[in-house]
Formats: structure tokens, sequence, C-alpha cells
């Protein structure tokens, strides 16, 4: 279960100021007790100018996803998926945290990897799209993978508090404490009021304590 009063925002609300940052804040039950994952945030674009029919299309499904609809979101964004002027990362990450909280990861990791591959140098944009992917093979309990986007995507926005944190629980879920302690560290640095960051490093410690 994830307890409702420790989201810090529905899905696809967020205070980055560019279309597709999206929420990734999720408190896990873990076999010893909870720890968290910190959350895919986003905004939408300031205007419309520049927006594909695509684009506005996904604008309607973040709608549709923060409301929890996400049927609907998958409904009007399927249909288009394979559309050849499709070029809209925004689109295919909607259509990934729509599947995703249905719980069809496979597809979310097809819709998610197809963001990546329209933006795979953005500094602002494809950390997160990394991020989103590294969520989803946590999801699927695939650890390495899992590290390896979160790597990524931390190499590209070394700030990028919600992956370090992530990192942090995926190596703590491979036993791997110090390493898990370093990055929820970094999290506190860029954070220092972090509660939530705050209790799982002591988690993390009590764990290593318990090991000596």
């Amino acid at each position: 279960m994830i307890p409702n009063d420790m989201r810090s925002a529905p899905p696809g609300e967020g205070s980055r100021s560019f279309p597709y940052f999206f929420p990734l804040v999720i408190l896990l039950i873990l076999a010893l007790g909870s720890a968290f994952l910190l959350p895919e945030a986003g905004a939408q674009p300031s205007g419309k100018e520049g927006l594909s029919s695509f684009d506005r299309l996904a604008e309607e499904a973040t709608g549709l996803n923060k409301r929890g609809n996400y049927d609907q979101a998958i409904a009007i964004l399927e249909p288009h998926k394979k559309d050849k002027k499709n070029q809209s990362p925004l689109f295919f990450n909607e259509l990934g945290i729509a599947y995703r909280n249905k719980g069809d990861l496979e597809k979310a990791l097809e819709a998610y990897q197809r963001a990546y591959a329209l933006e795979p140098q953005n500094p602002e944009i494809t950390p997160v799209l990394l991020n989103n992917l590294g969520y989803t093979y946590f999801l699927k309990k695939d650890y390495p993978k899992a590290i390896e986007q979160y790597e990524k995507a931390i190499t590209m926005a070394p700030r990028f508090k919600e992956a370090h944190s992530n990192l942090s629980l995926a190596f703590y879920q491979q036993g791997r404490n110090e390493e898990a302690l370093r990055e929820i560290d970094v999290v506190l640095k860029l954070d220092p009021n972090h509660e939530a960051a705050r209790k799982f490093r002591d988690r993390i410690r009590k764990k290593m304590q318990e090991k000596k």
C-alpha cells in the first residue's frame, strides 16, 4: 500500500518548467518497513505555440493521469502511438505513466523507451525519462537495470534529487547499503529538510549496524 498522506503531489504535477518532468514520489512498504521513492513531477508548458497535435493529446492525457483516469488516457493516446509523424516525447511519457499506473509494466517500458529514443541527449528532459525507465524496472524488481538508468540520469543531471533517492532505494534492495547511504546523503545535501530521506538514512544505518 502507498499511504496517501505521504504523496508530495498527484501524478503529473510538479514545479519544473518544462513539460516532460513527471511524478516519481512514492513510498513503498518494504519487507522491513517503509522506504521511499521520490516523484516524477511535471509542469505544463507556458504557451501553446509550438505544440504538435500529439503534444496536445499528451496535455489532455496529463489531466486524465492526474485524476487517475488511466484507461481514458490510454484510450486517447494508443490509437496514435504508431503514427510515423508522432515525434512527441511528452506523448510517450504520458502513455508510459498511464500504463505503469495500470500495472502493465511491459507497455510502460515500451512507451518510456520510445520517449527516450526521441530525446536521448536533452539535459533537461532526458534525465527524467531515464528516471521513469529506472522506476519501471524497479517495479519489475530488475534492480540492475533500474540502477543503470538512474546512474545515466545522474550523469546528465548531477543534482537530480529524485534519481539519487531512487538509486539509493535500488541499492538498498540489493543489500548494497554503503552505496545506498552515499546516495541518500546526496539527497540530504540537496534538501537538508527532507524528512523521508532522513528516516531512510536512519534505516540504512541500522541495517549496516545489524550486519557488523
